[in-house]
């Protein structure tokens, strides 16, 4: 029975790297079959389609190189794609609230297309990590779009996304983008952000660090019944306890869970009931927050955390795809990072189909070594039966 399932090792091996090649193929295949652009009405005119115009944004992100360049090279191979005046001219046609559901739909078109069983991987986990991304500016200083902070030697000046990455043990997948106007506060943020996770995926733990971790947004969370991991920085409370364990000799509260009431007279929510984790990193004192209903271990906790610090390696690979522009315009930026985006989420379901096709036919091999070695064990027995 086993035979007739499992191809021979070498057929395999060619099945293998042909699947990962086609697969990868067809990923990028199944982007541009949606033709996202066309939900977009000024990126259809007579002389181009919208995915001429898909395609001239997805040769300058591949190659990190502005609009205006890629737009000469496509032409110059013989490659036909609009003037770089037209496609900004399309760009300015489109506001900042418009482009900002239309990259969050768009990113939801992806993630329904691919495979299904990638799709399971991140529902079966529903893990999302929440943070924010930083697109350096050196442009005019007075636009109103833009947030100031030391962040590069070289500028204090950048944009500001919310972005909400699913996670699974194999890679992630950029799934909702949100841009942070300079006065607005980070509740009324995850809110909207929230709203477009959820016409995707069910969310079932949010993963952030200590600037999303104030008492309107963990009280939304609970309310929604989401439950919550956060590393809280040194509040005034916090360091109190800190002070009582470094005084005390007992070092039994580290490393456990303990009930905390996080209080603010500032928020909406005055008051609210967590679980705090103590433990020390590189010989100071950090907290893990927690909602209170949830029973996970500390260990587990601190696994899932640490899993975080790979969004910022995802931010520098986004910013590999990312097409060169100096532009102020809010909706070009939103779907300059759309592309970069898209391309990213390409290559992680491609790393994704690749671990599961490894883990397929590594079972394959397996359970034809089952086969084999069973029936040479029942072969022996009968031999020594017979004797």
């Amino acid at each position: 029975m086993y035979e007739n399932r499992t191809p021979s090792q070498s057929s395999l091996k060619e099945t293998y790297f042909i699947g990962k090649n086609a697969h990868f193929f067809g990923i990028h295949q199944q982007l541009l079959r949606l033709n996202l652009l066309d939900a977009l009405p000024a990126f259809t005119t007579k002389k181009y389609t919208s995915q001429e115009y898909f395609k001239a944004f997805e040769y300058a992100s591949l190659h990190t190189i502005s609009i205006k360049q890629g737009c000469l090279l496509m032409r110059a191979m013989g490659k036909k794609a609009p003037s770089p005046e037209q496609i900004m001219k399309c760009c300015r046609k489109n506001s900042a609230i418009k482009m900002t559901e239309f990259v969050n739909k768009a990113l939801a078109c992806q993630f329904n297309a691919l495979p299904k069983k990638i799709r399971q991987q991140f529902r079966k986990s529903g893990i999302v990590f929440i943070d924010f991304h930083k697109d350096c500016y050196y442009g005019d200083r007075t636009n109103p779009h833009i947030r100031k902070s030391k962040v590069k030697q070289s500028t204090d000046c950048f944009y500001e996304y919310l972005t909400a990455d699913l996670y699974s043990k194999y890679g992630s997948f950029t799934i909702a983008i949100l841009h942070r106007p300079p006065k607005v506060k980070i509740p009324l943020l995850m809110k909207e952000l929230l709203h477009f996770i959820e016409c995707v995926i069910s969310p079932k733990i949010i993963v952030f660090d200590g600037e999303f971790a104030i008492l309107d947004v963990l009280n939304f969370l609970l309310r929604k019944n989401i439950k919550f991991i956060a590393r809280k920085a040194r509040t005034k409370r916090i360091k109190e306890m800190f002070r009582k364990i470094e005084a005390s000799s007992e070092e039994i509260s580290i490393h456990q869970w303990q009930d905390f009431n996080m209080h603010s007279r500032w928020s909406k929510t005055k008051d609210i009931s967590v679980q705090i984790c103590p433990q020390r990193i590189m010989n100071e004192f950090r907290a893990l927050i927690k909602s209170t209903d949830w029973k996970i271990s500390t260990k587990t906790a601190k696994k899932l955390y640490r899993k975080r610090f790979a969004i910022e390696t995802g931010y520098r690979d986004k910013h590999k795809f990312q097409i060169f522009t100096c532009t102020k315009i809010l909706s070009t930026r939103l779907l300059f990072l759309l592309f970069s985006a898209l391309l990213w989420n390409c290559w992680q379901s491609f790393l994704i189909w690749e671990h599961l096709l490894t883990s397929y036919y590594r079972n394959s091999l397996r359970e034809k070594t089952i086969w084999f070695s069973s029936t040479w064990i029942i072969y022996f027995l009968k031999k020594m039966i017979d004797i």
